[in-house]
């Protein structure tokens, strides 16, 4: 992630491969918080404690699989053997680990819509770390792997903190059934797939497809270049998606009241809404379409401008972009037979869900002989 994490994780870890310092890191587990323990991570398991943190990091190329369970373990599978764990305590609400992350300035490579590239940024920010995270001392498990790996873990369902990158370029990172506190995703490209999560979540992916499915957050920010990110029947209390090029599409998905905004340099937005909402949309180059099945009042004050009172009206979402299209309608897309011709660009990135990786899972319960 290019975000800055707290400082202890960047110490650099020596890789273990020899079967003695891997017994010798199964030693450490039983000592607990006193030691920090290193190990080679072909597979392996730690008991955590409440509010614990832990870390996924591989290389580019590499899939990266995360699932919450209902155990008190981290457990994890990988083939590269050459991966290393750490587990070792965190003291967060210091000067040093404040309760918030503070994400640094990216360089970025533009790409307008005629093709034309030019120098970008994303600007700092800081992220906080979920309301109910307490500061002090917090058990912490970093797993980080290599390019070209596969990565299996299991996480316990009260994980405070996950944190899952995809470093030095592309990959595939999955995460399923997590209802934890705070969770961090980084990638620089590739594809990266949400399914079921319930959390404060920080996503920034600088290139490739995002797929957010079923999910709920009290506050969302993702962030993007040329990534086209896709959510579909969602609900969020406090969101906040942008990119410099790549669509933005929000399918049959609900708001709380709360801040909704998603803007876009490049890109074309859509947002299909589930339920109540007072829509405002805006495009400075592109136009705004809006199709409706129930009845909704719609004011197009110009080409480029229009907003909707959608079921009655609601949380007000704003959706914005520079130079794309901004396309408003209720419920699911695909819902519809037809569309005009127009729409149709949307409708392609709706459908463009490929096949997901082979079941990473399979692997992990044959080895332990039983299912999760």
């Amino acid at each position: 992630m290019t975000a800055a994490f707290p400082a202890d994780y960047d110490r650099p870890v020596a890789t273990v491969s020899d079967a003695l310092r891997r017994a010798a890191a199964s030693l450490a587990i039983l000592f607990g918080l006193l030691h920090p323990a290193a190990a080679n991570a072909a597979t392996g398991s730690f008991a955590v404690g409440d509010q614990s943190v832990v870390q996924v990091w591989a290389g580019a190329r590499s899939a990266i699989t995360i699932k919450a369970w209902d155990r008190p373990n981290v457990q994890f599978d990988t083939d590269d053997e050459s991966a290393t764990v750490v587990r070792r305590p965190l003291a967060f609400g210091t000067p040093k680990n404040p309760l918030s992350v503070p994400i640094p300035l990216v360089n970025v490579t533009v790409r307008d819509p005629s093709g034309e590239r030019s120098p970008g940024t994303l600007p700092p920010e800081d992220f906080p770390y979920a309301s109910d995270f307490r500061a002090g001392v917090h058990d912490s498990v970093r797993i980080e792997a290599h390019g070209r790996a596969r990565v299996t873990v299991m996480v316990p369902a009260s994980v405070a903190i996950l944190d899952a990158r995809i470093r030095g370029g592309a990959g595939i990172l999955t995460i399923e059934d997590y209802h934890g506190g705070t969770l961090f995703v980084a990638s620089n490209g590739g594809r990266t797939l949400l399914t079921n999560v319930t959390s404060a979540t920080f996503i920034q992916m600088l290139n490739g497809r995002l797929e957010v499915f079923d999910s709920s957050f009290d506050r969302l920010r993702a962030r993007g270049n040329n990534v086209n990110m896709v959510f579909e029947h969602d609900r969020a209390r406090q969101i906040e998606v942008t990119t410099l090029s790549g669509s933005i599409i929000y399918d049959n998905g609900t708001f709380d009241p709360g801040l909704a905004r998603f803007e876009s340099t490049n890109g074309s937005i859509a947002i299909g809404v589930a339920g109540g909402a007072q829509v405002a949309a805006r495009s400075n180059a592109g136009r705004v379409y809006s199709m409706w099945d129930k009845r909704t009042p719609t004011a197009q004050r110009s080409d480029g401008e229009a907003s909707a009172t959608i079921a009655g009206g609601g949380p007000v979402v704003n959706a914005v972009t520079a130079r794309g299209n901004v396309y408003l309608y209720d419920g699911a897309l695909d819902t519809r037979r037809t569309i005009p011709a127009e729409w149709q660009p949307i409708r392609e990135e709706l459908q463009d869900q490929r096949p997901r990786a082979p079941d990473a899972f399979k692997r992990f319960r044959a080895l332990r002989g039983r299912t999760p």
